[in-house]
């Protein structure tokens, strides 16, 4: 008898651990596809042109960032995961273009841009590739 009502009480707590393991993975796949619009580099230029408002965040390591970043742009180096001090002064409501020197696929940036998503930022792009370096390229104002 005993154990019958082992075998009954097993299964469903099986049947719960799928569906649990289910409903975290399409969470969990989901925040991590999330879609980050781009920008090119001749859209965040024309930004700038115009004088529009936007904080620029170079992601990369603050030693890379010393050697040269897009002008005006803040250093908030990637890490898996970002505090509210490490954005306290990036204001909400203004657009917010991030970028790296990652590669095609803009990993670093599109992560720091998920995260600030999750964190209440609504107006997030990441600097499409080649980003930084294309910025340079361009010769486009970079500073030290």
């Amino acid at each position: 008898m005993k154990r019958e009502g082992s075998k009954n009480v097993i299964k469903p707590l099986i049947m719960l651990s799928v569906i649990a393991a289910s409903i975290l993975t399409a969470s969990l796949s989901t925040e991590a596809g999330e879609e980050i619009p781009r920008i090119s580099i001749k859209e965040l230029k024309n930004m700038m042109d115009q004088e529009a408002e936007v904080i620029i965040i170079d992601v990369q390591p603050k030693a890379v960032y010393d050697k040269g970043h897009i002008k005006g742009a803040v250093s908030i180096p990637w890490k898996s995961q970002l505090l509210l001090e490490d954005v306290w002064s990036i204001p909400g409501g203004v657009p917010v273009v991030i970028y790296c020197a990652c590669g095609p696929g803009e990993s670093d940036s599109a992560d720091i841009g998920r995260q600030l998503m999750k964190m209440g930022y609504s107006d997030v792009m990441v600097l499409q590739h080649p980003a930084i370096e294309g910025w340079k390229d361009s010769g486009y104002p970079v500073e030290k």
